[in-house]
């Protein structure tokens, strides 16, 4: 019987699966969604989708309500999908006077926290930087970088980053919640989380 497991190290497979990514921000006056482009030529089988999926965050979807000043974060724990509802005005955002033009946009840089659960619970923060264009005035881009005045251009995250490639303007577009999944606060989902992984945990 075998007593060694071999692996190697994939992530330059994953780093080059996830260049065939692709998102699309739909928005009108009230809001947004944003979410992974439907029907993209990739195998979602592979090994190596699966993965960049999971870490580049194209397992979900975010519902953005400017009006009303919320938006919805879509998550999933072992196949049961949750809509984790956060308001705007939390997010704090760090305006600075930098500035660089991107794809012809003048843009200006804005400085964030994302908040994530460690393996043991425990919260941990990560710095992001917004990329936000005022001659575009919508407060929305993509994944939870909402709330600037202008629309966010460029997200970098750790590592990488989300960077706006073009844009189309229909006036009949309008952006309804396609979230589904059981409502809670961020705080419910996090003692939920905890209790269904441990639930699965081996004694």
């Amino acid at each position: 019987m075998p007593r060694m497991g071999v692996y190697k190290d994939d992530i330059k497979n994953i780093l080059k699966k996830a260049k065939s990514l692709r998102f699309q921000l739909v928005f009108d006056q009230t809001g947004s969604m944003f979410s992974l482009v439907k029907d993209l030529q990739i195998d979602e089988n592979d090994f190596g989708v699966k993965m960049a999926t999971v870490i580049f965050g194209a397992d979900k979807a975010y519902y953005t309500n400017i009006v009303e000043g919320y938006f919805i974060e879509e998550k999933q724990i072992f196949d049961k999908a949750f809509s984790i509802v956060k308001h705007i005005d939390k997010e704090n955002w760090e305006l600075t006077p930098e500035k660089k033009v991107i794809n012809g946009h003048e843009c200006y840089k804005a400085t964030g926290k994302r908040t994530l659960t460690g393996k043991s619970f425990n919260k941990k923060t990560l710095d992001i930087v917004a990329w936000y264009c005022p001659e575009i005035p919508l407060k929305l881009g993509p994944f939870e970088a909402v709330g600037l005045p202008g629309l966010v251009v460029q997200l970098d995250l750790k590592g990488h980053s989300v960077l706006l490639d073009h844009m189309e303007w229909d006036k009949n577009i309008s952006v309804e919640n396609d979230i589904s999944g059981e409502i809670v606060s961020e705080k419910e989902f996090d003692s939920i989380f905890k209790k269904m992984v441990k639930v699965r945990m081996p004694n």
